[in-house]
């Protein structure tokens, strides 16, 4: 993998002068790269440091090409994220020039348009609690699992706040009768539930959530990543625009996969009975 001083491969965000950082952790695992975020004695809540971190891991992932897809987990057993740290919001406030809908519409936005530019699936392995940024992190990703202690919320309107991702993401995620229930009430919702209504694919033991999240990424990361990043594309097109328009745009896309190396690759592996070989070209 390149290593361009953000990082050392399963081990805390170190600069290349200064003391060692520990607030998110990067893992690479093959072609899977594991972002946790590690401030269990907060519950992974979002602090300054903590964003710092995560912004020079997702960086990491993004720019290394030998890594086709992401899993976002949280340290310990309490909790994924808790979102915001309101807590260090508040002192901080006292002297901000910015508005904190302002930052935090910001933060998550810049998460999003880091998702979407990429093209890389990510799935967030959803642990004990997911509220707030939190969960709109994880609104963010792909495919969210969770682990069966795992409770949702987006509690923003309990203090006075809007959930800015949340409030597009959910309503297409688990449709708007319950995305309406769960913004208005900002009550939590616990795993099974999360699974009945769409909110989550999976549901499994805690000791068995990481495993499952790389068994599911290991799956996706055997097929060809262009194939699956413009699949991915075309899914969203298909969310985001009219019909017919989806289909044009997405027309030239399909044909660049379907002429790749790649795709050939994969028509001869299939023929010769064997692994294919893929060049992401």
């Amino acid at each position: 993998m390149p290593h361009n001083g953000l990082c050392y491969v399963g081990r805390p965000f170190r600069l290349e002068q200064g003391p060692p950082l520990a607030y998110v952790t990067y893992e690479k695992r093959g072609h899977v790269a594991i972002i946790t975020l590690n401030r269990p004695e907060r519950m992974n809540a979002l602090g300054r440091e903590l964003s710092a971190e995560l912004r020079d891991a997702e960086a990491e992932f993004v720019a290394d090409d030998d890594v086709w897809l992401g899993i976002y987990t949280g340290a310990g057993d309490r909790a994924f994220c808790a979102g915001r740290d309101l807590k260090e919001a508040a002192e901080e406030e006292a002297g901000a020039t910015t508005s904190p809908s302002a930052r935090s519409t910001g933060a998550i936005s810049r998460f999003e348009r880091v998702a979407a530019d990429h093209g890389k699936p990510t799935i967030a392995a959803i642990n004990g609690a997911a509220y707030g940024g939190g969960l709109e992190k994880a609104l963010a990703c792909d495919i969210r699992i969770c682990s069966q202690n795992a409770h949702m919320a987006l509690a923003e309107v309990k203090v006075g706040l809007c959930p800015p991702g949340g409030s597009f993401n959910l309503p297409r995620l688990v449709g708007l009768s319950n995305a309406m229930w769960l913004l208005l009430s900002g009550e939590p919702v616990r795993a099974e539930e999360a699974l009945r209504i769409g909110l989550v694919t999976r549901v499994v033991p805690l000791p068995d959530l990481l495993d499952t999240a790389v068994q599911m990424a290991e799956t996706i990361a055997g097929n060809a990543p262009l194939a699956v990043r413009a699949t991915r594309k075309l899914a969203h097109l298909g969310l985001e625009t009219p019909l017919d328009y989806g289909r044009r745009m997405g027309a030239m896309l399909i044909e660049s996969v379907w002429s790749s190396e790649d795709a050939v690759e994969g028509a001869r592996a299939f023929a010769e009975k064997r692994p294919p070989q893929w060049r992401l070209r």
